[in-house]
């Protein structure tokens, strides 16, 4: 189970950077630091929102996994 605010799902739902099942695996295998990494980055490559338009440059950012056996 993953539970990913607005911010979190802008790699895919802003940004258009990755798939879900890409964000997914990203979580998987590298963790939610990866998935924020990967957001900011987007967010610091286009600070006016020119490319993205967006509210505000940066946003919350929180990732929860839950893995059950």
């Amino acid at each position: 189970m993953t539970a990913k605010p607005r911010s979190a799902s802008r790699l895919v739902d802003r940004f258009h950077l990755a798939t879900w099942r890409q964000a997914l695996d990203l979580l998987d295998q590298e963790g939610p630091e990866a998935l924020i990494s990967r957001v900011r980055a987007a967010e610091r490559s286009d600070p006016t929102g020119s490319r993205w338009p967006r509210g505000k440059t940066f946003d919350d950012a929180t990732v929860v996994t839950l893995s059950l056996p």
